[in-house]
């Protein structure tokens, strides 16, 4: 274990986690960031086009402005992940490239997409093949989707498509709609078709996704016409959470308070995709400025208080 004691550890490398950095830096708190900035969903996104301050630009590039601007200050940057973390007066951070010790965290662990593992998915990837209606639904205005997931998440993201195309078809594989909130809005939408009981077998096309091959119930397999296939059902990255005693929601989400992205445990904050929401970067950077102001404000309380 190193002998630094940082104020602020930030868990993910992601947007959150690097605004956090940012503010963390301006307050002059010795600061350490764990993870790999080139690993994370913004990185990984071709053009980014809801970005307030750019028409266009490549998920790849604004990391690296992300990234650049970072530079300005005295921040740690670890490109390791944490396997464990133990809470005592501090938490101590264990990597594979060693021991790291903090007295306070921000988790901007992010999310991973729900992956079929199926033929044609990863080949049109970016070609068609998306994991987010928000990000990239006005791409397909206009035009014929599929959507295949189901659940909340699944019917927020339909009724959102269903504004901006031609026709969106929801391929399910359970029996009936997962969703009370929204069951009405879906069926009462005429542009929106659903099957259940569905195995989704390829995705096809030549250079850009042309159609969607599924079958019903272990039947014959079907086609369905398609510009654009959005997959749905992101899963957090909150393994760490529960070794600390977070609060997790059903769907495995960080819960926390909201605006200051507080925890029940003391010291630690959550922010960016690990807290639910929409997987948006403009909402991961704003609670990763938040989190990272909360925490100064935590640091300076228990400073206080370790004076008197």
């Amino acid at each position: 274990m190193t002998d630094t004691i940082y104020d602020v550890a930030i868990v993910g490398a992601g947007p959150a986690g690097m605004t956090a950095g940012l503010y963390c830096g301006r307050a002059n708190l010795s600061t350490i960031i764990f993870g790999n900035i080139f690993d994370s969903q913004l990185a990984k996104a071709g053009d980014v086009e809801n970005y307030p301050g750019f028409e266009s630009i490549q998920g790849i590039e604004l990391v690296e402005r992300f990234n650049k601007q970072l530079g300005r200050y005295s921040i740690m940057h670890v490109p390791s992940y944490i396997s464990r973390i133990v809470k005592n007066e501090t938490f101590r951070l264990v990597t594979e490239s060693g021991e790291f010790e903090a007295r306070s965290i921000i988790i901007s662990t992010g999310s991973r997409h729900r992956e079929l593992n199926i033929p044609g998915e990863k080949e049109f990837s970016y070609k068609g093949v998306s994991y987010c209606a928000v990000c990239d639904g006005s791409f397909y205005k206009g035009k014929s989707v599929v959507l295949i997931g189901h659940g909340d998440q699944a019917a927020k993201s339909a009724l959102y498509l269903a504004g901006l195309c031609k026709e969106v078809v929801i391929l399910s594989n359970l029996p009936e709609i997962e969703t009370t909130t929204y069951k009405d809005q879906i069926l009462s939408q005429p542009n929106i078709r659903e099957f259940f009981n569905v195995r989704v077998l390829s995705i096809q096309g030549k250079d850009y996704v042309e159609q969607v091959e599924y079958s019903v119930k272990g039947g014959p397999p079907e086609i369905v016409k398609a510009d654009g296939v959005f997959i749905e059902g992101g899963t957090p990255n909150s393994v760490l959470a529960r070794e600390i005693g977070l609060q997790l929601d059903e769907r495995s989400n960080i819960v926390v308070a909201r605006p200051d992205m507080t925890t029940p445990v003391d010291g630690v904050f959550a922010a960016g995709d690990v807290t639910g929401g929409i997987h948006q970067i403009s909402k991961a950077v704003g609670e990763g400025a938040c989190a990272a102001v909360s925490a100064a404000l935590y640091l300076k309380k228990k400073a206080r208080k370790a004076k008197t």
